[in-house]
């Protein structure tokens, strides 16, 4: 039964994710024994697990309908069956294939889960034709012939269906019976008639059970699991699964008729051929076996020009398997569509047009796929990054499994907060009486002042007190008295309250600090989570290469946040590929220099206090210490002088750098120049480090440190002209004060003497392009340490460390210059966090913004301009406000054009920066309603938004806007530079 097919989307979603979460465990067990298998393919224990798990996933895919996803698994279990029972010897060729298919099968399910429906192409037949084609020749032989290669196997002819042909009165009659059975079942009533159809089915089943009429089979099969789960649930049909049972069951019987009839006919076709071309775009293995085919069918043409059709396509498929070619889609059709012209020559399409595709084919592959000529590693590089595109998107972990202790523990914390909340109420409740009772006191104050007011004015100043003053004394006397007891027992009960909520604060300040710690604990995973996945890359890209490599990895236990897990897999795989193209030499180069012809990569993970530690470490080459400083010189990276001054170290570093390579070709695998700088990109992204050791000929390392959680981030808090950043706490080594006169300067360089080094010194507004402070007699210093540099900062004030959560910048200002993300302090301002990476590579020489352009912005005349800012985005409008605001303009914000218009009644504005995608009114709207108001007709506009400034300028440009700037290209000095431009020409 499809549960697709249900209408309740809920219930679909809910199924799919269950779903989900199981395929995803089954499968990264399947991949892992798989891979296991390769070293031990006897090993029984490893084929039971794997045939348990094949065919526990086989049922729960067939269970929500991906009917044709479920065959893959289906032929899997088949044959792991037949090798449980000894029918079935594998071999290293054949796990290979089975790996293979599953990759194929998990992509094909993880898309059609995505969708909510099945998803399959030509790519998915081709693997499920792998599948059979290798089942049917063991199950034939019942044994594998373990000296012959795949490609020698010949391909099952249609023996089977021609055995069959003999059963097909006895089949037909059967295929009769459960029409009979299908037209007496009456919907929505329960029927005994479901068992006799089921008994049917399967006596018909058993005829197709080991044929090779796949089609047939998995009809039969998907009508057997509808019959098993109706039997299991209401047993009965509704009109519409009635008719989809017949339309299935008459599919199977018209599939079955037409296979007889072929084998009737008799003999091999050319569209027999024609069909199997299609297996081309999964494996090249077939391409000796179709041209043997067609061997055998040329012998009976008299036609030459099919003749001339049939040895070009000779040709590509001799090419197809001296050179392991998967054939494209595009190409699999071209050369699909030639042989079923050599099958039935059509008049309507000319023979030489059939030639000329195919000449042009043979050319593509020669041209892409020929060895040693590099080209066809440069078009691979596109499908290579469109594939990591794909892969990035699938980092994201969706599931966790959390242990039940940890939620217990989370529970019973739970509960102590509840507890914590009743005393808190309690405490409420104290409050008010408290305050009750002052307000008690008050009025007893203000009855003992009016009887003072009385006296004084009845008595004291009549003369008369002889009388009444012992009963007035008396009287205030009482009254006193009871405000100091009631203020007493007040003192009393805050004192109480006090200490009630001193230790009710300090108890849930422990509960929260440990919930904190729990939460970011079920977070944590396992490594083992992305490291278990590069067994299989290494050994595909060792067989790539030719390489024997013996890949170890260690610390699979070693746990991180469940984001780091996500981030770190693709600066491994990075890592990992340039290790084996680069790093791995050779067999005969490996034992020309002593060493084992089989390579060693070991990838191993700790964790050191808040830090995990992973290194890749490799006993190749190493890396060659002079070509790298040759390759940067030459390549204009650096100066000669540059690498004299630099440290060994420094210098390794530099293949970290964007566009540096020191391969001497281009690959499929690396030396593009592009790979390793995205892991030192990443890696920083993780507030992380790398650094890379080596030693040329012996091999090297690369070593990785990252934070074990990304939830919270220790910072430092620093003030520069009035605003608040902060600075992960990891590359700050200290701060020291420095007196104007130890601060030199030379050639306009400042620098200072630290620890007996001179380290160069920088004012951090410079960087950020922010209004100078005031210079101080003493200047308060960050001394910075990253990147193998280290670096003096000016800042204006200190305000301390403090651990924040951290944000990552709202879309579309995914990348702002100096900025890695945003929080909120406990003030409840915003603050951004810098980017130390950034500010580490900023070139020093040169500033967007200068001190003395500074002055310029702020000038007399511009210092009084008023700007409204309008945008619905918080960190655009905190961004360019603050922006604004350290050149000297005055800024208002608001977050709509309802709000910006009430604004503009109220206050005169001399620009307006406006979004253009905004709630209720847009931003075309907003601009038209102002240039149709003689009143704000004339205030100058720009427009900052993420729309593509070729399509939002059709609407613009009668609009008359100052200016138009792209969020995806924001540039903080731009925004200056034109809002200074023009309010001085809209002054003038």
């Amino acid at each position: 039964m499809d549960f697709l097919g249900n209408d309740n989307n809920k219930n679909n979603k809910e199924m799919l994710a269950i779903f989900q979460g199981e395929s995803e465990e089954i499968l990264e067990r399947l991949f892992n024994n798989l891979f296991s298998l390769e070293d031990t393919p006897a090993n029984k224990d490893l084929i039971g697990s794997i045939y348990r798990d094949l065919h526990s996933l086989k049922g729960a895919v067939r269970m929500v309908g991906f009917n044709n996803i479920q065959g893959i698994f289906h032929k899997m279990e088949d044959i792991f069956d037949a090798v449980n029972n000894d029918q079935f010897v594998l071999d290293k060729d054949i796990i290979n294939l089975m790996s293979r298919s599953l990759e194929t099968a998990s992509r094909y399910l993880q898309e059609s889960i995505k969708n909510g429906r099945e998803i399959i192409d030509e790519e998915f037949t081709a693997t499920l034709s792998n599948l059979e084609y290798i089942l049917d020749i063991e199950m034939n032989e019942q044994t594998f012939r373990q000296n012959e290669t795949i490609a020698e196997a010949g391909m099952v002819s249609g023996e089977e269906s021609s055995g069959l042909s003999q059963y097909q009165e006895e089949i037909n009659s059967s295929f009769n019976a459960c029409f009979e059975i299908i037209d007496s079942i009456v919907p929505e009533e329960e029927s005994q008639d479901i068992v006799i159809l089921k008994e049917e089915v399967e006596k018909i089943y058993e005829f197709f059970k080991n044929s090779n009429l796949y089609e047939v089979k998995t009809s039969l099969e998907n009508i057997l699991a509808k019959l098993d789960f109706v039997m299991n649930a209401t047993n009965t049909f509704t009109i519409s699964e009635i008719l989809e049972l017949r339309n299935e069951l008459s599919s199977a019987a018209a599939k079955f008729t037409t296979s007889c009839i072929e084998t009737e006919e008799g003999g091999l076709t050319f569209f027999d051929i024609a069909e199997k071309i299609s297996m081309l775009q999964g494996s090249s293995i077939y391409a000796k076996e179709i041209k043997d085919d067609i061997a055998q069918l040329k012998e009976g043409v008299d036609d030459q020009n099919i003749i001339e059709i049939i040895n070009v396509i000779n040709d590509i498929l001799d090419f197809i398997s001296e050179n392991s070619v998967q054939l494209e889609e595009q190409m699999m059709m071209t050369l699909k569509g030639a042989v079923e012209y050599c099958a039935s020559p059509n008049e309507n399409i000319d023979n030489d047009l059939i030639l000329q595709q195919l000449e042009i084919m043979k050319q593509l592959l020669e041209l892409n796929y020929k060895k040693d000529t590099g080209v066809s590693e440069i078009k691979s590089l596109s499908t290579q990054t469109s594939s990591a595109n794909k892969s990035n998107a699938s980092t994201e972990i969706k599931t966790l499994h959390v242990n039940a202790q940890k939620l217990d523990l989370l529970v019973n914390q739970l509960g102590e907060l509840i507890i914590t909340k009743i005393k808190t109420e309690k405490n409420l409740e104290k409050i008010d009486s408290i305050k009750n009772a002052n307000e008690a006191c008050q009025k007893d104050l203000l009855k003992t002042s009016n009887y003072l007011r009385y006296y004084n004015r009845k008595y004291l100043q009549s003369g008369n007190t002889d009388q009444y003053t012992g009963v007035f004394v008396k009287q205030v006397f009482s009254l006193l008295l009871d405000i100091t007891q009631n203020v007493s027992r007040t003192i009393y009960d805050l004192n109480s309250l006090y200490r009630a909520s001193k230790e009710d604060d300090m108890k849930m300040r422990l509960i929260i600090d440990e919930m904190e710690s729990m939460v970011k604990n079920i977070r944590v995973l396992p490594i083992s989570t992305v490291f278990n996945s590069f067994s299989r890359m290494v050994r595909d890209i060792a067989n790539e290469k030719g390489k024997d490599i013996d890949f170890e990895i260690e610390g699979k236990d070693t746990c991180a946040d469940k984001k780091i897990i996500e981030e770190i897999k693709t600066p491994l795989i990075h890592i990992l590929r340039n290790a084996i193209d680069h790093g791995i030499e050779s067999k005969e180069e490996r034992i020309a220099n002593g060493k084992s012809p089989v390579g060693k990569i070991l990838l191993s993970a700790k964790q050191d206090d808040n830090k995990v530690i992973i290194d890749v470490v490799d006993d190749g080459q190493g890396f060659n210490l002079e070509k790298i400083k040759d390759r940067a010189v030459s390549r204009g990276f650096l100066t000669q002088d540059d690498i004299d001054s630099m440290t060994d170290e420094a210098i390794m570093n530099i293949i970290f750098w964007p566009g540096f390579t020191t391969g001497d070709s281009i690959t499929s695998i690396s030396g593009r120049g592009i790979g390793l700088d995205v892991v030192k990109t990443k890696i920083s992204q993780l507030n992380g480090k790398v650094k890379v050791i080596s030693e040329f000929g012996k091999g090297s390392c690369v070593h990785i440190e990252i934070p074990v959680t990304l939830t919270t981030l220790r910072v430092f808090l620093v003030q520069i002209s009035g605003q608040t950043f902060a600075i992960p706490i990891q590359v700050i080594t200290t701060f020291i004060l420095k007196n104007q006169n130890e601060i030199k300067t030379n050639n306009g360089i400042r620098s200072i003497l630290f620890n007996g080094n001179i380290i160069p010194l920088y004012y951090l507004s410079d960087i950020l392009e922010l209004a100078p402070a005031q210079r101080n007699e003493k200047e308060t210093i960050l001394i910075i340490e990253a990147d193998d540099k280290t670096i003096g900062l000016v800042v204006d004030k200190l305000l301390g460390d403090q651990d924040i959560l951290q944000k990552k910048l709202s879309p579309p200002l995914y990348k702002v210059k100096n900025i890695s993300g945003i929080t909120n302090l406990a003030s409840g301002e915003l603050c951004l966090i810098l980017n130390m990476q950034d500010i580490m590579h900023y070139d020093f020489n040169k500033a967007m913004i200068s001190a003395n352009n500074q002055e310029l912005l702020t000038s007399d005349v511009l210092s009084y301009k008023r700007i409204l800012i309008v945008d619905d985005s918080v960190t655009t409008r905190t961004m360019v406000k603050n922006i604004l605001l350290n050149i000297g303009y005055m800024v208002d914000t608001v977050l709509d054009a309802d709000e910006a218009l009430v604004k503009l009644k109220l206050t005169h504005y001399d620009l307006i920066i406006t979004d253009l995608t905004m709630p209720k009114i847009d931003g075309y709207e907003f601009i038209e309603r102002l240039r149709n108001d003689e009143m704000y007709a004339d205030i100058p506009i720009i427009v900052i938004s993420s729309l593509p400034e070729n399509q939002a300028r059709k609407r613009l440009n009668k609009l008359s806007i100052a200016h138009y700037i792209s969020k995806d290209n924001f540039d903080q000095a731009d925004l200056a530079m034109q809002v200074k431009e023009i309010l001085t020409k809209f002054h003038h």
